[in-house]
């Protein structure tokens, strides 16, 4: 989270936050140093399991299972102990119903890869030295400039710099994050709002500082320092209506161009994953 006190009137002291350097460019000289930071690359990762973790992972949370582990001891007691009833009576279902979970938890989990590959593998379209170049959406990395088109998703966590609009609004619906199928409108940063072209935007200096990130979907802070022709920045606040989130659909607007500041399992999409952990009823608690 991010925290902040006022000093004086206009002045802000940040703690934990991050600094991203819009177009990976350094500020110009004299502002504040250049502090080269690492973030994860953009892959999504939903899936439970890897090829060689399968068995022992899906074994131990099976026998998580309060029913599934008295029946393994029930079985493990015939074996050592001569007892009336055969341990083929206990071990033959215990088998059978561990080996059916396993084979649906592995088709579900095959599943997840599948769908999670072809999320990573979408073509995006970046700046790169004022053009237009495609790559596939698991390289990108915080503080390309993307570019969206009409009704397609947003990669990636984006500040919002320009549209087509000269009002420098987009509408965007966010169904999958939230259920709600309505437009809402998102600003550009006052600033950029007028960048309307690559070449423009691919001409911006500026550095962003912004809050860590946190699931919570209606709530960012942050601030856009915005380099004028003097080296002298110009700083505007940053907030929800600024932010662009991976999953929502850009609609009613040819275009946008927003900067990456959160990407792959730092998306608020995917902070608000359910947990992948096995769900346990009420009688097994």
């Amino acid at each position: 989270m991010l925290f902040f006190s006022s000093q004086c009137a206009g002045e802000e002291n940040w703690v934990d936050s991050r600094t991203i350097y819009v177009g990976h460019k350094e500020p110009p000289p004299g502002a504040e140093a250049y502090i080269p930071q690492r973030y994860p690359d953009n892959r999504i990762v939903s899936s439970k399991y890897t090829f060689w973790n399968f068995i022992p992972k899906n074994l131990f949370e099976q026998f998580r299972r309060i029913a599934n582990f008295y029946f393994l001891i029930i079985f493990l007691v015939q074996l050592i102990i001569d007892t009336p009833t055969s341990p083929v009576t206990s071990g033959l279902p215990l088998f059978f119903v561990i080996t059916v979970t396993a084979i649906k938890q592995g088709y579900e989990d095959w599943l997840r890869h599948k769908a999670d590959n072809a999320m990573n593998q979408c073509p995006v379209h970046f700046i790169q030295h004022g053009k237009l170049v495609r790559k596939q959406s698991r390289k990108l990395r915080v503080g390309d400039i993307v570019m969206v088109k009409e009704d397609e998703t947003f990669p990636c966590d984006l500040i919002f710099l320009s549209s087509n609009r000269a009002d420098g609004t987009c509408h965007v619906t966010t169904a999958s994050l939230d259920g709600e199928s309505s437009h809402k409108t998102h600003y550009a940063v006052q600033d950029t709002k007028g960048f309307h072209t690559e070449e423009d935007v691919d001409g911006l200096h500026a550095t962003i500082e912004c809050e860590q990130p946190q699931p919570d979907l209606y709530k960012f802070v942050g601030r856009i320092n915005v380099y004028n022709d003097l080296n002298d920045p110009v700083v505007r606040p940053l907030g929800s209506e600024n932010l662009l989130l991976r999953g929502a659909t850009l609609k009613n607007t040819e275009k946008i161009f927003g900067v990456a500041i959160y990407t792959g399992m730092e998306t608020k999409m995917a902070l608000n994953y359910q947990s992948k952990s096995q769900k346990r009823s009420a009688v097994e608690k």
